[in-house]
């Protein structure tokens, strides 16, 4: 491995593990933790269920794919975002996936299928509504969520990437603070993000890989509406993610957006997913419900 990724992962894991150790459970759900998707025994295989209770009625389902830059992080880092939804009525299934450069986009949506189908599989013993599933994602996992809805509703980038088709209609998308693209031209000029470009150039120092990765290949006719915020003080993605809003404005893509900002603190990246508490980020997170609920009967 990369030891300059081999840091980052480590630092990241001390960075955060003082949050979720401070508040394992802030909203009170009920947790089932650790539930292997494939049995390989990797950890990269595992996903936790949060509910509003132990009943196993029926209830819409939210799936929760974290950031990290493709490249580190695992759920635990969104279990107090997913836990808020368990608390607004929905079975939150918060999944962990195979991280770059060992794994590849293509590899994270098809675990990503593989959870749906997993979905499907165990319906009826964690209560889920199959008919009713939503996708949510954050910076790199908010650009694994724009992709399944071009590929999940168009076919677009699905053949390039060879990812399986899902098990049911997906009901709707939402991301956080999103990436969309590993072009270099189409990426903020912070370090961070040229950095990561070059600790990614397997992927994107390959033409046909950013190509089918872009935003301005995978968002055409047909593409499904869909959600997506940011904040002004978003020091990674603003620049980035406001510029994805333009394109489907220009193109005439039915979409969302929103922008957040505080008079009183900074909401820096995928504020609404560390930061769940912050008036603001409940404000984002109610606008994601809202948007969902609009797509159930």
């Amino acid at each position: 491995m990369n030891p300059i990724i081999h840091i980052i992962r480590k630092a990241q894991i001390r960075a955060n593990a003082p949050r979720i150790a401070a508040n394992p459970n802030p909203y009170g759900v009920h947790m089932i933790t650790d539930i292997p998707c494939r049995k390989d025994g990797r950890t990269e295989h595992l996903l936790d269920v949060y509910a509003p209770n132990e009943g196993k009625s029926p209830l819409p389902v939210i799936v929760e794919l974290h950031g990290g830059g493709y490249l580190s992080c695992n759920k635990e880092i969104n279990a107090q975002h997913g836990q808020y939804f368990a608390s607004r009525g929905f079975r939150v299934v918060n999944m962990n996936y195979t991280l770059c450069p060992e794994g590849d986009l293509g590899m994270i949506l098809n675990e990503l299928v593989d959870v749906l189908e997993w979905i499907k599989g165990h319906d009826r013993e964690y209560g889920f509504d199959s008919s009713r599933v939503f996708l949510t994602g954050d910076s790199a996992g908010g650009h694994v969520v724009l992709l399944a809805a071009a590929m999940f509703a168009t076919g677009r980038s699905a053949d390039f990437f060879r990812v399986r088709k899902p098990p049911f209609p997906i009901a709707g998308y939402a991301a956080s603070c999103p990436e969309g693209s590993f072009e270099w031209r189409l990426l903020p000029s912070n370090f961070s993000a040229r950095m990561l470009f070059f600790l990614l150039h397997k992927y994107t120092f390959n033409r046909e890989y950013t190509r089918f990765s872009s935003y301005e290949y995978y968002m055409s006719e047909g593409y499904p509406r869909v959600w997506f915020c940011t904040s002004p003080t978003d020091s990674l993605l603003h620049t980035h993610t406001r510029r994805m809003h333009e394109f489907m404005l220009s193109s005439g893509i039915p979409h969302e957006y929103r922008e957040y900002a505080s008079k009183t603190r900074k909401l820096d990246h995928v504020f609404n997913v560390l930061h769940p508490e912050y008036p603001e980020s409940i404000q984002a997170n109610e606008d994601i419900v809202r948007f969902f609920l609009e797509n159930t009967d």
